[in-house]
Protein backbone atom coordinates (compact mmCIF):
# COMPACT_ATOMS: atom_id res chain seq x y z
CA UNK A 1 0.00 0.00 0.00
CA UNK A 2 2.65 2.53 1.03
CA UNK A 3 4.84 1.52 -2.51
CA UNK A 4 1.37 2.00 -4.41
CA UNK A 5 0.08 5.21 -2.78
CA UNK A 6 3.88 7.03 -3.41
CA UNK A 7 3.85 5.83 -7.02
CA UNK A 8 0.16 7.53 -6.98
CA UNK A 9 1.36 10.95 -5.34
CA UNK A 10 4.45 10.74 -7.93
CA UNK A 11 2.50 10.53 -10.86
CA UNK A 12 0.53 12.86 -9.92
CA UNK A 13 2.97 15.76 -9.45
CA UNK A 14 3.96 14.94 -13.73
CA UNK A 15 0.92 16.55 -15.02
CA UNK A 16 0.70 19.36 -12.05
CA UNK A 17 4.33 20.91 -13.73
CA UNK A 18 3.46 20.09 -16.68
CA UNK A 19 0.12 22.53 -16.82
CA UNK A 20 1.91 24.95 -14.36
CA UNK A 21 1.71 27.58 -16.78
CA UNK A 22 -2.47 27.27 -17.23
CA UNK A 23 -4.05 30.53 -16.85
CA UNK A 24 -7.89 31.41 -16.04
CA UNK A 25 -9.61 33.46 -18.61
CA UNK A 26 -13.00 34.43 -16.71
CA UNK A 27 -12.99 36.93 -14.57
CA UNK A 28 -14.93 36.95 -11.74
CA UNK A 29 -17.22 39.51 -10.05
CA UNK A 30 -17.11 41.34 -6.65
CA UNK A 31 -20.62 40.42 -6.52
CA UNK A 32 -21.26 37.85 -8.66
CA UNK A 33 -22.22 35.16 -6.09
CA UNK A 34 -20.01 31.64 -5.41
CA UNK A 35 -21.21 30.28 -8.99
CA UNK A 36 -18.30 32.04 -10.59
CA UNK A 37 -16.09 29.60 -8.80
CA UNK A 38 -14.78 26.44 -8.32
CA UNK A 39 -15.79 25.53 -4.70
CA UNK A 40 -15.10 21.76 -4.59
CA UNK A 41 -11.53 20.26 -4.52
CA UNK A 42 -10.04 16.79 -3.58
CA UNK A 43 -6.45 16.33 -1.91
CA UNK A 44 -4.54 13.23 -1.45
CA UNK A 45 -1.79 13.56 1.37
CA UNK A 46 1.02 11.20 3.13
CA UNK A 47 3.20 11.90 5.91
CA UNK A 48 4.01 10.94 9.33
CA UNK A 49 1.81 10.02 12.12
CA UNK A 50 3.40 9.67 15.76
CA UNK A 51 1.30 8.70 18.95
CA UNK A 52 2.70 12.21 20.50
CA UNK A 53 1.51 16.32 20.22
CA UNK A 54 3.00 19.65 20.62
CA UNK A 55 0.62 20.59 23.45
CA UNK A 56 2.62 17.67 25.49
CA UNK A 57 0.90 15.39 27.93
CA UNK A 58 1.62 12.05 29.55
CA UNK A 59 2.43 9.18 27.70
CA UNK A 60 2.32 5.28 28.59
CA UNK A 61 5.82 4.82 26.70
CA UNK A 62 8.83 6.19 26.89
CA UNK A 63 9.31 6.39 23.40
CA UNK A 64 7.53 6.59 20.06
CA UNK A 65 7.87 6.40 16.45
CA UNK A 66 6.91 7.55 13.68
CA UNK A 67 5.21 5.94 10.70
CA UNK A 68 3.93 6.26 7.48
CA UNK A 69 0.51 7.76 7.05
CA UNK A 70 -1.98 8.22 4.05
CA UNK A 71 -5.22 9.58 3.42
CA UNK A 72 -7.66 12.10 1.88
CA UNK A 73 -9.83 14.81 1.63
CA UNK A 74 -12.60 16.61 -0.01
CA UNK A 75 -13.61 20.29 0.75
CA UNK A 76 -16.27 22.84 0.23
CA UNK A 77 -15.25 26.39 -0.04
CA UNK A 78 -18.26 28.45 1.61
CA UNK A 79 -16.32 31.47 1.31
CA UNK A 80 -13.12 33.19 0.92
CA UNK A 81 -12.25 33.08 4.26
CA UNK A 82 -13.94 29.85 5.28
CA UNK A 83 -14.21 26.16 4.25
CA UNK A 84 -15.12 22.78 5.33
CA UNK A 85 -13.35 19.55 4.74
CA UNK A 86 -13.82 15.88 5.50
CA UNK A 87 -10.96 14.00 6.22
CA UNK A 88 -9.62 10.13 5.85
CA UNK A 89 -6.54 9.29 7.61
CA UNK A 90 -4.98 5.69 8.03
CA UNK A 91 -1.76 4.29 8.76
CA UNK A 92 -0.08 3.21 12.05
CA UNK A 93 1.26 4.17 15.73
CA UNK A 94 3.86 2.71 17.90
CA UNK A 95 6.39 3.52 20.68
CA UNK A 96 8.18 1.19 23.22
CA UNK A 97 9.24 1.55 26.96
CA UNK A 98 13.31 0.56 25.99
CA UNK A 99 14.00 3.55 28.47
CA UNK A 100 11.83 1.91 31.00
CA UNK A 101 13.47 0.38 34.19
CA UNK A 102 13.21 -3.36 33.34
CA UNK A 103 11.37 -5.68 35.83
CA UNK A 104 9.02 -3.25 36.56
CA UNK A 105 4.97 -5.23 36.66
CA UNK A 106 2.78 -4.02 34.22
CA UNK A 107 5.29 -2.57 32.13
CA UNK A 108 4.55 -3.35 28.19
CA UNK A 109 7.95 -3.09 26.08
CA UNK A 110 5.89 -1.73 23.26
CA UNK A 111 2.84 -1.13 21.17
CA UNK A 112 1.56 -1.15 17.31
CA UNK A 113 -1.77 0.20 16.65
CA UNK A 114 -3.69 0.21 13.26
CA UNK A 115 -5.88 2.88 12.35
CA UNK A 116 -7.97 1.52 10.04
CA UNK A 117 -9.96 5.02 9.59
CA UNK A 118 -10.11 8.16 11.45
CA UNK A 119 -13.00 10.13 9.75
CA UNK A 120 -13.10 13.82 10.53
CA UNK A 121 -15.29 16.99 9.42
CA UNK A 122 -13.36 20.38 9.95
CA UNK A 123 -14.04 23.91 9.41
CA UNK A 124 -11.00 25.79 8.01
CA UNK A 125 -10.26 29.04 8.08
CA UNK A 126 -7.48 31.02 5.78
CA UNK A 127 -5.99 33.93 7.56
CA UNK A 128 -4.92 34.68 4.40
CA UNK A 129 -7.09 34.95 1.47
CA UNK A 130 -7.59 38.50 1.59
CA UNK A 131 -4.61 41.07 0.84
CA UNK A 132 -4.75 44.93 0.24
CA UNK A 133 -0.81 44.84 -1.01
CA UNK A 134 -0.82 41.68 -3.03
CA UNK A 135 -3.00 41.36 -6.76
CA UNK A 136 -2.92 37.25 -6.24
CA UNK A 137 -1.71 35.19 -3.56
CA UNK A 138 0.29 32.31 -3.89
CA UNK A 139 0.85 31.42 -0.35
CA UNK A 140 -2.15 31.40 2.15
CA UNK A 141 -2.41 30.12 6.28
CA UNK A 142 -4.93 28.37 7.23
CA UNK A 143 -6.62 26.53 10.83
CA UNK A 144 -8.63 23.94 11.52
CA UNK A 145 -10.93 21.95 14.16
CA UNK A 146 -13.37 19.59 14.02
CA UNK A 147 -15.16 16.33 15.20
CA UNK A 148 -14.26 12.73 14.14
CA UNK A 149 -14.86 9.25 14.61
CA UNK A 150 -11.86 6.49 14.17
CA UNK A 151 -11.37 2.88 14.37
CA UNK A 152 -8.57 0.98 15.29
CA UNK A 153 -6.60 -2.14 16.50
CA UNK A 154 -3.71 -1.92 19.26
CA UNK A 155 -1.35 -4.80 19.94
CA UNK A 156 1.44 -4.92 22.30
CA UNK A 157 4.32 -7.11 24.22
CA UNK A 158 4.30 -7.51 28.13
CA UNK A 159 6.95 -7.17 29.95
CA UNK A 160 7.58 -11.05 29.82
CA UNK A 161 7.24 -11.24 26.20
CA UNK A 162 3.86 -11.76 25.62
CA UNK A 163 1.96 -10.71 22.45
CA UNK A 164 -1.65 -9.05 23.00
CA UNK A 165 -3.93 -7.80 20.68
CA UNK A 166 -7.24 -6.37 20.65
CA UNK A 167 -8.45 -7.06 17.36
CA UNK A 168 -11.84 -8.83 17.54
CA UNK A 169 -11.75 -8.33 20.91
CA UNK A 170 -12.61 -4.62 21.66
CA UNK A 171 -16.68 -3.97 21.83
CA UNK A 172 -18.50 -6.99 22.40
CA UNK A 173 -16.10 -9.10 19.85
CA UNK A 174 -16.08 -5.63 17.16
CA UNK A 175 -12.78 -6.31 14.86
CA UNK A 176 -12.22 -2.50 15.72
CA UNK A 177 -12.14 0.17 18.90
CA UNK A 178 -14.16 2.86 18.08
CA UNK A 179 -13.42 6.00 19.44
CA UNK A 180 -14.33 10.03 19.39
CA UNK A 181 -11.29 12.14 18.34
CA UNK A 182 -11.17 16.36 18.02
CA UNK A 183 -8.46 17.40 15.60
CA UNK A 184 -6.97 20.27 16.20
CA UNK A 185 -4.06 21.38 12.90
CA UNK A 186 -2.77 24.06 11.21
CA UNK A 187 -1.34 24.21 7.61
CA UNK A 188 0.44 26.21 4.65
CA UNK A 189 -0.91 25.93 1.19
CA UNK A 190 0.96 26.68 -2.20
CA UNK A 191 -0.29 27.37 -5.42
CA UNK A 192 0.78 25.21 -8.35
CA UNK A 193 -1.57 25.99 -10.69
CA UNK A 194 -5.29 27.20 -10.89
CA UNK A 195 -6.08 24.10 -10.69
CA UNK A 196 -3.28 22.19 -8.45
CA UNK A 197 -2.41 22.88 -4.50
CA UNK A 198 0.31 21.50 -2.91
CA UNK A 199 -0.34 21.52 0.83
CA UNK A 200 1.61 20.80 4.00
CA UNK A 201 -0.29 20.44 7.43
CA UNK A 202 0.27 19.37 10.59
CA UNK A 203 -2.87 18.27 12.71
CA UNK A 204 -2.79 17.02 16.45
CA UNK A 205 -5.59 14.54 17.41
CA UNK A 206 -7.28 14.16 20.86
CA UNK A 207 -9.07 10.97 21.41
CA UNK A 208 -11.73 10.57 23.84
CA UNK A 209 -9.99 6.96 25.75
CA UNK A 210 -6.74 5.42 27.09
CA UNK A 211 -6.08 2.63 24.72
CA UNK A 212 -5.42 3.95 21.47
CA UNK A 213 -1.68 2.41 22.59
CA UNK A 214 -3.32 -0.17 24.12
CA UNK A 215 -2.79 0.29 27.85
CA UNK A 216 -4.03 2.36 30.52
CA UNK A 217 -1.38 3.09 32.60
CA UNK A 218 -1.50 6.65 33.24
CA UNK A 219 -5.23 6.51 33.00
CA UNK A 220 -5.22 10.27 30.62
CA UNK A 221 -6.52 10.08 27.39
CA UNK A 222 -4.50 9.10 24.72
CA UNK A 223 -3.32 12.10 21.67
CA UNK A 224 -1.36 11.80 18.16
CA UNK A 225 -0.16 13.80 15.80
CA UNK A 226 -0.54 13.75 11.58
CA UNK A 227 1.93 16.09 9.70
CA UNK A 228 1.50 15.45 5.89
CA UNK A 229 2.26 16.87 2.63
CA UNK A 230 -0.18 16.56 -0.38
CA UNK A 231 -1.49 17.85 -3.66
CA UNK A 232 -5.25 19.21 -3.92
CA UNK A 233 -7.17 19.42 -6.99
CA UNK A 234 -10.04 22.00 -7.55
CA UNK A 235 -13.14 20.70 -9.04
CA UNK A 236 -15.18 21.80 -11.79
CA UNK A 237 -14.29 24.17 -15.09
CA UNK A 238 -11.01 25.71 -15.91
CA UNK A 239 -12.52 28.71 -17.18
CA UNK A 240 -13.34 29.27 -13.06
CA UNK A 241 -11.17 30.92 -10.47
CA UNK A 242 -10.78 28.78 -6.92
CA UNK A 243 -12.80 30.51 -4.85
CA UNK A 244 -9.66 29.81 -2.03
CA UNK A 245 -7.85 31.97 -4.01
CA UNK A 246 -9.77 34.82 -4.43
CA UNK A 247 -9.12 37.80 -3.23
CA UNK A 248 -12.12 39.64 -2.94
CA UNK A 249 -10.01 43.19 -2.61
CA UNK A 250 -8.04 42.19 -6.18
CA UNK A 251 -11.03 41.41 -7.32
CA UNK A 252 -13.09 45.02 -6.98
CA UNK A 253 -9.73 46.67 -8.12
CA UNK A 254 -9.93 44.35 -11.92
CA UNK A 255 -13.20 45.98 -11.60
CA UNK A 256 -12.46 49.40 -11.16
CA UNK A 257 -9.85 48.96 -13.46
CA UNK A 258 -12.24 47.34 -16.41
CA UNK A 259 -12.11 49.74 -19.70
CA UNK A 260 -15.50 47.76 -20.36
CA UNK A 261 -16.84 49.40 -16.94
CA UNK A 262 -15.59 52.94 -17.67
CA UNK A 263 -17.34 52.92 -21.06
CA UNK A 264 -20.29 51.79 -19.71
CA UNK A 265 -19.83 54.40 -17.06
CA UNK A 266 -19.07 56.88 -19.54
CA UNK A 267 -22.37 55.96 -21.51
CA UNK A 268 -24.62 56.55 -18.33
CA UNK A 269 -22.95 59.94 -18.11
CA UNK A 270 -24.14 60.87 -21.08
CA UNK A 271 -27.79 59.53 -21.07
CA UNK A 272 -27.97 61.30 -17.87
CA UNK A 273 -26.71 64.70 -19.22
CA UNK A 274 -29.12 64.20 -21.94
CA UNK A 275 -31.89 63.43 -19.45
CA UNK A 276 -30.81 66.82 -17.51
CA UNK A 277 -31.04 68.74 -20.83
CA UNK A 278 -34.39 67.60 -21.66
CA UNK A 279 -35.69 68.67 -18.18
CA UNK A 280 -34.38 71.93 -18.58
CA UNK A 281 -35.98 72.15 -21.66
CA UNK A 282 -39.20 71.49 -20.30
CA UNK A 283 -38.60 74.22 -17.50
CA UNK A 284 -38.04 76.91 -19.93
CA UNK A 285 -40.61 79.88 -19.52
CA UNK A 286 -38.65 82.24 -22.54
CA UNK A 287 -41.81 85.21 -21.72
CA UNK A 288 -41.47 85.13 -18.06
CA UNK A 289 -45.37 84.32 -17.75
CA UNK A 290 -44.59 81.41 -15.33
CA UNK A 291 -46.06 79.16 -18.32
CA UNK A 292 -43.34 76.79 -20.21
CA UNK A 293 -42.84 77.27 -23.90
CA UNK A 294 -44.03 73.61 -23.95
CA UNK A 295 -47.09 74.80 -22.71
CA UNK A 296 -47.44 78.45 -23.63
CA UNK A 297 -50.26 78.81 -26.42
CA UNK A 298 -49.43 82.58 -26.38
CA UNK A 299 -45.75 83.28 -26.28
CA UNK A 300 -44.31 86.23 -26.30
CA UNK A 301 -46.60 87.58 -23.29
CA UNK A 302 -45.71 91.08 -21.68
CA UNK A 303 -43.96 90.95 -19.29
CA UNK A 304 -45.87 91.53 -15.80
CA UNK A 305 -49.21 90.02 -17.48
CA UNK A 306 -51.35 88.11 -15.98
CA UNK A 307 -52.37 84.87 -17.87
CA UNK A 308 -53.92 81.62 -17.35
CA UNK A 309 -53.01 78.23 -17.33
CA UNK A 310 -52.02 78.08 -21.10
CA UNK A 311 -50.27 81.12 -20.84
CA UNK A 312 -52.78 84.06 -22.24
CA UNK A 313 -53.37 86.84 -21.07
CA UNK A 314 -56.80 87.23 -19.04
CA UNK A 315 -58.07 90.32 -20.95
CA UNK A 316 -57.71 88.98 -24.05
CA UNK A 317 -60.34 86.14 -22.71
CA UNK A 318 -62.84 88.33 -21.77
CA UNK A 319 -62.48 90.36 -24.81
CA UNK A 320 -62.75 86.72 -26.96
CA UNK A 321 -66.05 85.79 -24.94
CA UNK A 322 -67.67 89.40 -25.91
Amino acid sequence: MKKIYTLLLATLLIPAASIAQDKMTAKAKTFGGRDQFRTFSIGLNGGALAPVVLTGGNNDYTNWDINFGYGISLRKQVANSFGLQANLTMGDLSGNNSDAPGGVAGIYKSFKTKIAYAADLRGVINVATVDFLKRENNVNFSISFGYGLMGYSPSYITSDGNSVTWEGKANGGSKYVKEVYLPLGAGVKFKVTDCINFDLGYTMNYVDGDNVDGSRLKKKNDKFSYTSLGLEFALGSKLKQDLTWANPVSNMYDELNDSSLREEVKKLKTRTDSVDQSVEDLKKDSDGDGVADQFDKCPNTPAGAKVDGAGCPLNVLKKDSK
